[in-house]
């Protein structure tokens, strides 16, 4: 058999799962369209139930007061509300919430702190920690720098009266430093067209999906049923939605209400964020992939979903699996030009299909937010520049999941909104095994451009080109550098 096959073969075989998922994002981007508007506006809840609101912080000094000061404007009587901060910190931030939660019991808001002596767990640990001070008959889980508005608890439970099956109710994620600088307002596009697409999307055809840990409301019940959170995990938001999808129960997403956070500042914050993130899902996916797909309370089709939900950074690992095996193929002369997937317009066409989804969706959540302006529709196309140089670092990420691979467990850096930037909260931010391959592909990319370019592959040639030009230019080689000098 000739060498062009083999490597067309390998080309296919890792372009297939990717192809897969991307054109499941269209057909979740259809169904944003089929969302029913009106879901916050839903019959009250019958009674008031009792809401435990649960945070998990670790030095967390420069955004928790704010957090816990906007629970104080909560449209909710206070004599329903309970606050547990799981707190794992040890500097300052100590001070600030024991100060808070005294100003909060004041206010005849019941408030307690769960703390320990170690972060076994991580995050995951410190909240079983403070599972037996949780009263609610539902839980409110926010993030550290999680800013609430007064009627997130009324319009978040009235929800869970649609449907019995309802297991947990999710909220968009705001950006309260959202125009802060290019970096912030990528991030905050990129979150608003995922919220828009796999959540929204994925409610609409009742679709399984992942929730994030600081924006979600849960029945207690549905807690205790599925055994609260998995230890050891750097993603338990993921484990957790498995859990509950797979226990029979679906969740609810509220498009119009919001819950505001923090956005990453920096791309080089970004990359390990989502780096983390890839790591963290593989390795749900992993550990929980048999008991996912032989759920018997999950269709075949939802139990899939949810699966591929999951390894869906695996796309990473199959974009730089094709176009590094396909150069490298024509640079070898393992395979003529014409034999390459990149010369075929039949692959073209397929794969532009979800890039032209891609840009239409995130024009549709722009509409969605009523923030279509000229300004926001300009950074769409530098969305596709994020998504490149940001491939290798989810790619490395998965493996590492796939492997098992606990990792560097790196928490996000929050300056809250009077800061612009502490440098103590970015010691790990450095020229680590992530940089070094990043910067290690993208050389190899654009030396590989330049031959793939001269055997007329110009499809193939400019992906390469991009790839490396863009991830060369999103690691501020110049400041790298300098720290290291």
């Amino acid at each position: 058999m000739e060498s062009w096959i083999y490597i067309s073969a390998i080309s296919l075989a890792f372009s297939i799962p990717g192809l897969i998922f991307s054109y499941y994002n269209v057909i979740l981007f259809l169904s944003t369209l089929r969302y029913p508007r009106t879901l916050a506006e839903s019959s009250p809840l019958r009674g008031t139930p009792f809401v435990t609101i649960l945070i998990a912080t670790f030095n967390e000094k420069f955004v928790i007061a704010n957090t816990l000061d906007a629970l104080m404007n909560l449209d909710y009587p206070r004599d329903k509300l309970q606050v547990v901060v799981a707190d794992d910190s040890s500097d300052e931030t100590i001070e600030v919430i024991d100060q808070k939660v005294l100003e909060l019991n004041s206010q005849g808001i019941q408030s307690v702190v769960s703390r320990r002596k170690a972060r076994t767990g991580f995050k995951s640990g410190a909240l079983n920690q403070a599972v037996s001070l949780l009263k609610g008959d539902y839980v409110l889980l926010l993030d550290a720098d999680s800013t609430v508005r007064p009627d997130i608890l009324t319009k978040g439970l009235n929800a869970f009266g649609r449907d019995a099956r309802i297991g947990f109710v999710s909220f968009r994620v705001g950006h309260y430093n959202r125009e802060q600088n290019l970096t912030t307002r990528l991030f905050a596009l990129q979150l608003d067209q995922g919220d828009t697409v796999t959540k929204m999307g994925a409610y609409s055809i009742d679709a399984p999906y992942s929730f994030q840990g600081g924006f979600v409301l849960v029945s207690m019940a549905v807690l205790r049923q599925v055994g609260f959170w998995t230890n050891q995990s750097i993603v338990e938001d993921a484990y957790l939605s498995c859990k509950i999808y797979c226990a029979g129960y679906r969740g609810v997403y509220l498009s119009d209400v919001r819950i505001f956070s923090e956005d990453p500042a920096t791309l080089e914050v970004w990359k390990k964020q989502a780096a983390r993130v890839a790591q963290g899902w593989a390795n749900c996916a992993i550990a929980n992939g048999r008991g996912i797909l032989s759920c018997k309370k999950l269709s075949l089709w939802r139990r899939i979903v949810l699966f591929s939900t999951l390894v869906g950074p695996f796309q990473g690992l199959s974009w730089i699996v094709v176009t590094f095996v396909s150069g490298l193929g024509l640079i070898f002369g393992l395979s003529a030009p014409s034999n390459s997937i990149f010369s075929s317009p039949i692959y073209l066409i397929i794969v532009t299909v979800p890039v032209v989804s891609f840009f239409a969706s995130g024009i549709y959540a722009l509409h969605v937010q009523k923030i279509m302006s000229p300004h926001n529709l300009a950074l769409l196309p530098l969305l596709s520049y994020t998504s490149s140089c940001m491939t290798t670092a989810i790619m490395i990420g998965f493996l590492n999941g796939v492997r098992g691979k606990t990792g560097f467990f790196f928490r996000t850096p929050k300056h809250g909104v009077a800061t612009n930037g502490n440098k103590q909260y970015h010691r790990d931010i450095r020229l680590d095994r992530i940089a070094i391959a990043e910067g290690a592909l993208a050389v190899l990319a654009l030396t590989m451009s330049i031959f793939v370019l001269l055997d007329g592959v110009w499809a193939l040639a400019l992906t390469l080109a991009g790839f490396g030009t863009l991830t060369l230019k999103s690691m501020n080689l110049s400041k790298k550098l300098k720290n290291i000098i």
